[in-house]
């Protein structure tokens, strides 16, 4: 019974927002929502308590604005700002220039928040990935079977994830030396790292059906220019496809959808649909997938916070939730059609043991309560089991404008 109240009171906090709201029943659909979430906060900090990871959670929902207000105040130094957890939950802030700055503290309605600050990084993160970006061609000329290149500012580090063992990985050594005077950045490399693809499903699903292909539906957009509305999902999916709610019987229906316009290169995976004369709403498919029970999408952010704590449903592997390990995240020679371009470091990348994802997601949109950061493009997975989906890599939502849409 403890439990039940926790979550319903997290569900009050996270989705409701104010005190004035109503507090949702026990076993409701947002109760269940905040269920996965704190178990796989917990998952991942260890000795963290149930009420806690409540708590923490509530918070997160409400530092978007104060982080992204750190990262204008101090873009001239910025190395990196990300969402720490021990000792307790914190925003780090990164900073070139030996000018130190006061630690401080950031309050929200949920709590408060301290920010740490750390000076004295060798680049700004604009600077290191500019560096990075130019030495990449030599990182892939160098170092066979790259899946993923991750970049630490903070760290002044690069990790490159390889396919192969780790018999292999020691024998590069010489090239990593190579890398590392070249770059003047420390080069580490994680093997047995499989290759990020297309998640785009084969034998059944359900939401968006092209023959026996399926994908995921993401957010409602529109066009800036037309004012037309629709929705989005992966670029790589087929263009020509039908959405269908996840009902049965007398409540099932299916709509054709039509192609407007997509594009697939380094830093896109996105594609826009009209809805004929349906309207397309501001909701997505939480927990559960009864048609009255879908999430109400209200704030939309460029990207994800370092950190943060993120869920999504996809057609393959239902609903779950995981961390962003990154939002620069380069998954290697991954991108464009046939996945066989190099890809930018522009993607959101999310991990955790709770984190399901399969081939079937792509499309789905990523987001936490009621925030929503961008939609799945890749995933390092072929089975929708909790804890076998090694990474899942997400287009940030600011990516959307280049075709015009908001």
């Amino acid at each position: 019974m403890q439990w039940k109240q926790l979550a319903s009171a997290a569900a009050f906090f996270i989705f409701y927002g104010t005190v004035q709201a109503q507090m949702p029943p026990a076993d409701s659909d947002a109760e269940k929502e905040m269920e996965t979430l704190v178990h796989s906060y917990m998952s991942r900090h260890a000795g963290v308590s149930v009420d806690a990871a409540i708590t923490r959670l509530a918070v997160q929902g409400e530092l978007n604005p104060a982080m992204d207000d750190l990262s204008k105040e101090f873009a001239d130094r910025l190395s990196a700002i990300s969402l720490r957890h021990a000792p307790d939950q914190h925003i780090f802030v990164e900073l070139t220039g030996m000018d130190p700055v006061a630690n401080r503290v950031v309050k929200t309605e949920s709590g408060t928040t301290r920010v740490v600050f750390e000076v004295g990084n060798a680049h700004t993160e604009k600077d290191f990935f500019q560096i990075l970006e130019r030495n990449t061609p030599l990182i892939y000329s160098l170092i066979p079977g790259v899946t993923g290149i991750s970049g630490f500012p903070g760290d002044n580090r690069v990790l490159i994830r390889i396919e192969g063992n780790a018999e292999f990985a020691s024998s590069l050594k010489i090239h990593v030396r190579k890398l590392e005077r070249a770059t003047g950045l420390k080069i580490d490399i994680e093997p047995n790292s499989p290759k990020a693809r297309n998640a785009a499903y084969v034998v059944g699903g359900a939401v968006l059906q092209s023959n026996n292909s399926w994908c995921t539906s993401g957010f409602s957009v529109k066009h800036t220019a037309t004012g037309r509305r629709g929705i989005i999902t992966a670029g790589h999916c087929p263009n020509d496809l039908i959405y269908g709610n996840y009902a049965t019987g007398a409540g099932k229906y299916t709509l054709p959808l039509t192609y407007v316009d997509g594009i697939e290169d380094a830093s896109h995976d996105l594609q826009w649909h009209t809805v004929g004369s349906h309207t397309p709403l501001r909701e997505v498919y939480g927990t559960s997938t009864v048609d009255s029970s879908r999430r109400a999408i209200t704030l939309m952010w460029g990207t994800a916070k370092v950190g943060q704590d993120i869920c999504f449903r996809g057609v393959r592997s239902g609903y779950s939730c995981g961390v962003v390990e990154e939002n620069t995240y380069n998954p290697g020679i991954a991108c464009g059609p046939g996945e066989n371009l190099p890809c930018a470091a522009a993607w959101i990348r999310i991990t955790g043991s709770q984190l399901a994802c399969g081939e079937g997601d792509s499309g789905a949109a990523i987001f936490q309560g009621n925030s929503g950061y961008g939609i799945v493009a890749k995933a390092n997975s072929d089975s929708p089991i909790k804890g076998q989906c090694k990474s899942l890599v997400a287009m940030p939502w600011r990516a959307i404008s280049v075709l015009g849409l908001e």
